[in-house]
């Protein structure tokens, strides 16, 4: 945004100008419906989305951040010593939707990780998490000819049985950008200590954790431990895995790690079963996470604990959940 537009708009009236954009580019509202949530006229409405465009916030996604979620970012990142955050407005009516939040959280991730990757420099390499949310940035990314990135998966990439995950977010980047990427050729967590060891053994795996650990930027998911767990549901973890993991503490799960509310790894077998990098490897360099869904606060809240992040996307309705939590 220019300093000349910056003289003409209040707080109050950037506030919604992003959330007109918001509803009505991301959401998909009519103008009418856009008038209904801000309750403003429809003349209004049309104005403020008009006056997002003239501010330069519409593009494939949308710049700029509601003064309320602006507010909660400065928290966080004063807070967690975070070098970024961005808090999506969210419509009303799907605070309490299960899967709220994955279109407007995935085209704001997408705009920030757009921004990253004009910046990098030629022959980068980004390792590459799992989820819902990054799949969601990812369907969003603005195509960019960037064929001299390498994209690397930084866990494994098969279900136990040795199946591949149709839901794997390097496939999709590689579309995006035209440039490299590489699959972890095992399962995400390993049976055993015995089946670890063999895995980890193997050649191609070692190339593979070797491109991960050299990564120049990180972008991954954050998942909370529920009925309705991702890794679960495609099968990269067993129902017998999360009640476990459960029982130990855990509430957040992490670069294929499992963490406790207060950031740590939780003492059970599984964590010493998981297939790929570690935290130590990302230690020091940019990770940038994506977070949306219902009930992610607690795990959200764990990771950023950990100290490994430090960019965040998340959703307002989550970051008004996460500081309402009592310090433990």
């Amino acid at each position: 945004m220019s300093e000349k537009h910056d003289k003409h708009i209040d707080s109050e009236q950037l506030d919604l100008a992003t959330r007109a954009a918001w509803l009505s580019y991301i959401g998909g509202y009519t103008q009418g419906e856009v008038a209904k949530r801000l309750q403003v006229s429809p003349v209004k409405a049309h104005r403020l989305i008009q006056q997002a465009h003239q501010l330069g916030m519409v593009k494939i996604f949308i710049e700029g951040s509601a003064g309320n979620c602006a507010a909660m970012e400065d928290t966080l990142i004063q807070r967690f010593g975070l070098q970024s955050c961005l808090i999506v407005p969210l419509a009303e009516d799907a605070h309490d939707n299960e899967l709220r939040g994955f279109n407007e959280v995935g085209s704001g991730a997408a705009g920030v990780f757009h921004k990253l990757l004009k910046k990098l420099p030629n022959g980068s390499r980004i390792g590459i998490g799992k989820g819902r949310s990054l799949i969601a940035m990812a369907e969003r990314l603005p195509s960019i000819a960037r064929s001299d990135l390498v994209f690397a998966s930084v866990s494994g990439s098969f279900t136990r049985k040795f199946s591949a995950n149709r839901l794997d977010v390097v496939h999709a980047l590689v579309e995006r950008t035209g440039g490299e990427g590489y699959f972890m050729p095992m399962p995400y967590i390993a049976k055993d200590d015995q089946e670890r060891d063999m895995l980890m053994a193997q050649p191609s795996v070692q190339d593979s954790l070797q491109l991960a650990r050299e990564a120049d930027l990180y972008v991954i998911g954050i998942g909370a431990l529920k009925n309705n767990h991702y890794l679960n549901s495609v099968g990269l973890v067993s129902d017998e895995d999360l009640e476990e993991l459960r029982q130990a503490g855990a509430v957040c799960d992490l670069l294929g790690s499992f963490y406790d509310l207060q950031g740590k790894p939780v003492d059970s077998p599984i964590n010493h079963h998981a297939l790929g990098i570690s935290a130590s490897d990302v230690e020091g360099k940019r990770v940038m996470a994506v977070a949306a869904g219902l009930g992610k606060e607690y795990a959200i809240l764990a990771a950023l604990r950990s100290q490994l992040l430090t960019d965040l996307v998340m959703d307002e309705a989550t970051a008004q959940a996460l500081l309402a939590i009592k310090e433990a």
